[in-house]
């Protein structure tokens, strides 16, 4: 519970702080150069993607809920990569991670990131049958 809360509260400011300003956000995503072209749609699209996804891990049934939590996985590491590249390349940016003014990318941004990836995927994870149990209560 504390995992989903977290992921899902994580996901609700990072989407609400990138819509504040979209276009610097489209400039911190040109800013990684992997695909600068897709940096305008990625801006304008990102913010709310990430707000549903948190939404939904808050209010949705149990299943709706690990799919939710398999694209938070997704999205983390897609993030991870991105932040990855950058820092292999030696850019000097910020991670644009939470809007403007986030801070740099660092090997803390890859942890944070790495932590927030496994957190996901303990969410999609349920190596105690609850999920099916539960599934079977409300279907």
């Amino acid at each position: 519970m504390a995992a989903r809360l977290l992921i899902a509260a994580i996901f609700i400011y990072a989407g609400a702080s990138k819509l504040q300003d979209p276009a610097a956000f489209a400039t911190e995503i040109d800013h990684y150069e992997l695909w600068p072209e897709l940096a305008p749609y990625m801006a304008v699209s990102l913010p709310a993607i990430e707000i549903v996804l948190g939404l939904s891990l808050l209010v949705s049934p149990r299943a709706w809920r690990r799919a939710a939590a398999l694209v938070c996985a997704g999205l983390m590491a897609a993030f991870t990569f991105a932040a990855s590249a950058a820092l292999a390349r030696g850019l000097d940016i910020d991670c644009g991670c939470f809007g403007s003014g986030s801070g740099p990318i660092t090997w803390l941004t890859l942890v944070r990131d790495g932590a927030l990836f496994s957190a996901c995927v303990l969410l999609v994870w349920d190596p105690s049958g609850v999920a099916a149990h539960e599934q079977k209560r409300e279907g």
